[in-house]
């Protein structure tokens, strides 16, 4: 598999001095827990907990990065399998942090980075916000206010909470403006469940507060949410740490692996991965050597792709199953599908996009290169997986 990625790991050590510190803690974090920053690896999402011990599997060809409660980064490039406490000795590197093993391992400690407009400290107030219109668990911060946004849904404008352990009802209207304050008829502690009902009395879904210490900041913060349940909070609180030491990468594979074989006609299933939402585009190489568009399947699909979801083709976002090449004679019926990732909608600059499933011409594959090639102010990344058939 190829990449072309925008920043390479000295640049990203020399980056993580400015991200975050460990804040003061109340209570105590396991210090060898840890939240994922950033990931193509399948089954791993950004804000995801690992526990202390968790066995990680980071596939060859993937990547994932993932922030200690003690302000520990570590980045696998894969394959991988084990625990993350059993990583090979990273000591040394100057004391700012360590290559082992071919550039596949990579850390850095954050902790005497100071915390003072650190990205992470910037984005709390956005993170505890809470959203009533989002079932789940969310977390908010001991003391202070705490805020409700209002739901992007117009069923539930407006909202009505009942808290569900004491009948206390509270209905929010939205009168002034975008946030509101916590209502002071219902209770704020750890593990209050609220049920969220619309204008028609309806439930349609329940939310569960849990509460972190005030003091707790930084990477001590993101795990705690983490382990609290709280990912999504996590992950936004992680956004800014994610765009400055990782950037985009896409993980393309299939079910059988990143070297696959094939018989004659078997059906080809891709395992496709971004860290981070992108525009994506796949192309498959015949036995002829023409290049013809897969995804997305149509001119008016869409080729944006959620950043640490697992996508699978065939499957519902493509529709049109792929099959290994038939043999004829002794030609080779090898093909490549090749896929790009990108940080904007590239659709009205690449050929074929009006005619999925067709051979690019000659003239049209090679202005693909071309424009590819021109695309300097676009965060771009590019995998390829060779179909073996026997």
């Amino acid at each position: 598999m190829a990449h072309r990625t925008l920043s390479g790991l000295v640049a990203a050590a020399l980056t993580l001095a400015a991200v975050g510190a460990v804040g003061v803690t109340a209570g105590h974090a396991a210090a060898e827990q840890a939240v994922v920053v950033a990931s193509t690896a399948p089954g791993y999402a950004q804000g995801q907990l690992v526990p202390d011990g968790a066995a990680v599997t980071v596939p060859d060809g993937a990547n994932a990065m993932f922030l200690f409660a003690n302000g520990r980064m570590l980045r696998i490039k894969g394959p991988f399998d084990g625990s993350l406490d059993r990583m090979p000795d990273a000591s040394g590197w100057g004391g700012v942090g360590s290559l082992v093993g071919g550039e596949r391992f990579f850390q850095t400690d954050l902790g005497a980075a100071r915390a003072v407009g650190t990205p992470m400290q910037k984005g709390e107030e956005q993170v505890f916000t809470l959203d009533p219109g989002r079932p789940g668990t969310q977390c908010v911060k001991s003391g202070g206010t705490v805020l409700l946004r209002k739901p992007a849904d117009p069923a539930l404008i407006p909202a009505t909470l009942r808290a569900e352990n004491r009948g206390a009802t509270a209905t929010l209207r939205w009168d002034k403006g975008a946030t509101m304050p916590w209502p002071r008829e219902l209770p704020m502690t750890d593990g209050t469940a609220v049920s969220v009902a619309g204008p028609d009395g309806r439930v349609r879904h329940s939310v569960t507060l849990r509460v972190v210490s005030a003091e707790v900041q930084g990477a001590e913060l993101a795990v705690r949410l983490a382990g609290a349940g709280c990912a999504t909070q996590a992950a936004a609180l992680l956004d800014p740490v994610r765009d400055s030491v990782a950037p985009l990468n896409l993980y393309l594979a299939t079910d059988r692996g990143l070297y696959p074989t094939y018989r004659s006609g078997e059906a080809v299933t891709l395992v496709l991965q971004t860290n981070r939402d992108a525009h994506l585009y796949c192309y498959l190489r015949n036995t002829r050597g023409q290049l013809t568009p897969i995804y997305p399947p149509g001119p008016s699909a869409s080729s944006l792709v959620e950043g640490h979801h697992t996508l699978t083709l065939a499957g519902d976002r493509m529709p049109v199953p792929l099959r290994a090449a038939e043999r004829s004679g002794s030609l080779s019926a090898d093909q490549e599908v090749r896929c790009f990732a990108a940080g904007r909608d590239l659709g009205a600059d690449l050929p074929g996009r009006q005619d999925a499933f067709r051979p690019l011409s000659d003239e049209a594959a090679a202005r693909l290169e071309r424009t590819l090639a021109s695309l300097k102010q676009t965060e771009l990344v590019m995998a390829q997986v060779i179909l073996r058939v026997e």
